[in-house]
């Protein structure tokens, strides 16, 4: 049980720090690899923009932005709702650069 409590309060720090401190592109280049983790580099995109940007603190035309800057840099593809991450070491690259 402390176990599961101290996992939980590391994620809650860490969400905190990224909302206080990280800029919307770094947010958004985390949550990816964060999606990535669990569903690998072919990512389906389950929520919209609105959604997405609920969860990052940010409004919905920043990440419409953040996603067409990263796929303009050829971080990620995108078609429709699914997403490619070509290379994750570039995309981690770019978030420790952010």
């Amino acid at each position: 049980m402390i176990r599961v409590l101290g996992h939980r309060l590391r994620r809650l720090r860490n969400l905190v720090e990224q909302l206080s401190f990280g800029t919307v592109h770094a947010r958004m280049i985390s949550h990816l690899l964060e999606l990535a983790a669990e569903q690998g580099p072919a990512v389906a995109l389950r929520e919209n923009n609105e959604e997405i940007a609920a969860r990052l603190g940010t409004v919905r035309e920043l990440v419409a932005r953040n996603l067409g800057r990263l796929h303009n840099e050829g971080l990620i593809r995108m078609k429709k709702r699914a997403l490619t991450i070509p290379d994750i070491s570039r995309l981690r690259a770019e978030l420790d650069q952010a």
